[in-house]
């Protein structure tokens, strides 16, 4: 048999032996029960970080090469492997069907119910590989150079295996809890997120009543030789919101051209927004994180992020022009919408009856999608041309910097990385940790793999990659944190 069939015959194969433990079609499929320790148990053994480890790199090596690239995102391929390693350790577990072929994975290990629980939460689909120069096949996870080279290493197929691994050492050390640990792998999270939003619209109870949640979107950066710069906590993210701009115009055949051309029209609507910004502010997560961060940058961006969040008053404009030369850092103070898609006409020799862009913008977490549909309408300055909002991908407000999470994190951190700075931050992208905020759970972005910039910035491009011994750390620094967070002290 081909490649192709030997992979189907796998998944069939995998699909089965979940299918022993229950079904695959949204409704809750059960393995068999973790048993939990008596009373009086005595102090629990020291996780092997070694093996688990090991085992983490086993399951990530399957989970790359599942190929859950979305679309179509096919994210039952990798729920089957969890499923089974759950069911192969004697825990719960719960499948759910969001779409054909698209699955939820949901487990939990009880604690004595004196706090509310810990959620772990991941996503299982990756981005598409088409159009990228990998140097080695983008699902098959390859060691080269020191490094662990996959499609879904960094984002966020790592996360999951260790999320994962944590679970299972909780169930097999009996590790007293005070509260439950719930883990989530969902999918669809990078095309919008429907497998978290179709969970908490249609089987909520199985992860709303968690007061705490640790996802993807933070996490330690190290320099080049290893040495912790600053562990970064995710507790806000901008508006993920797209927009259509559309033109109409006369149509007709172009050697008779008339000034009323929606393509011309077009063009001048995209001209004034992209001459457009949005005014520059802080909201209290940027400007603590402008000042703890300023010191790692390049001299003339750092100094421009101290005097724009030392400031009183209207921000100096030659510290925001200097700020430029960094737009990731840049876009942090404002909403920003930009031009990523055109279409127009319907030949080479018919003038266009329409033409349309989409415009899209990454609006600040206290602002609204309506109100900047009308701040883009109002620069279009022509009420002819149409701003319409698109489906929207939700948002929700910044989550408190302070309390039992991020404090448990900054003692772990301390931990692994003395003395390094734990600074709250607002992402410009957007994660699945919105759609828990909206639902009142305070979901932290962290992760327990420390990464260089050059490795984060991988993610989503050719050759994405995590450092090959980084999962030991990363294993022992997320079990720390759950065992601080969770744990019957």
């Amino acid at each position: 048999m081909d490649i192709c069939d030997a992979r189907c015959a796998l998944w069939r194969a995998l699909a089965g032996m979940v299918l022993l433990a229950g079904c695959s079609t949204g409704r809750a499929a059960e393995g068999p029960h973790a048993r939990r320790p008596p009373a009086g148990s005595p102090p629990v053994a020291s996780p092997d970080f070694d093996a688990s480890a090991m085992r983490v790199r086993t399951l990530l090596e399957q989970l790359v090469a599942a190929d859950t690239e979305n679309p179509p995102g096919n994210e039952a391929r990798a729920a089957a492997l969890g499923a089974a390693r759950l069911q192969a350790a004697g825990i719960s577990y719960q499948l759910f069907e969001f779409a054909p072929g698209r699955q939820n994975l949901i487990a939990r290990i009880k604690g004595n119910g004196s706090a509310k629980p810990l959620l772990l939460l991941a996503h299982i689909d990756v981005v598409p590989t088409a159009g990228q120069s990998w140097t080695s096949p983008p699902h098959r996870l390859t060691e080269k150079d020191g490094y662990l080279v996959g499609r879904g290493t960094t984002d966020d197929l790592s996360d999951a295996a260790l999320d994962l691994e944590v679970l299972v050492l909780l169930s097999e050390l009996k590790v007293p809890l005070r509260r439950d640990v719930i883990l989530a792998w969902t999918g669809d999270e990078e095309r919008g997120g429907e497998g978290i939003r179709w969970q908490l619209q249609h089987h909520p109870e199985v992860l709303n009543d968690a007061a705490l949640a640790f996802n993807e979107g933070g996490g330690v950066e190290i320099d080049a030789k290893g040495k912790g710069k600053l562990a970064a906590l995710h507790v806000a993210e901008k508006i993920y919101q797209d927009f259509t701009i559309r033109t109409r115009g006369r149509s007709g055949h172009s050697s008779r051209p008339v000034p009323d051309n929606a393509i011309y029209k077009l063009a001048a609507a995209l001209r004034r927004l992209g001459e457009h910004r949005f005014p520059p502010r802080f909201l209290p997560v940027t400007r603590a994180f402008f000042l703890a961060t300023a010191d790692s940058e390049k001299p003339p961006v750092g100094a421009a992020m101290r005097a724009l969040a030392t400031a009183r008053g209207e921000l100096p404009g030659d510290a925001l022009n200097a700020l430029d030369e960094n737009p990731g850092i840049a876009s942090l103070l404002r909403t920003t919408c930009v031009a990523t898609q055109l279409a127009g006409g319907t030949g080479p020799n018919v003038l266009p009856a329409e033409a349309k862009a989409n415009v899209n913008c990454r609006i600040l977490p206290d602002e609204t999608v309506e109100g900047t549909r009308r701040r883009l309408q109002e620069v279009v300055g022509d009420s002819a041309v149409e701003v319409v909002a698109e489906v929207s991908f939700g948002g929700s407000p910044p989550i408190p910097s302070e309390g039992e999470a991020p404090a448990a994190l900054e003692a772990v951190t301390h931990r692994f990385f003395p003395g390094i700075p734990v600074v709250p931050y607002m992402s410009n992208y957007v994660t699945d940790s919105r759609q828990l905020r909206a639902a009142g759970i305070l979901a932290y972005g962290f992760t327990g793999l420390a990464l260089t910039d050059e490795d984060s910035s991988r993610a989503h491009g050719a050759d994405e990659r995590i450092p090959a011994g980084s999962l030991r750390r990363a294993m022992e620094m997320t079990w720390a944190l759950v065992v601080e967070l969770a744990g019957a002290h």
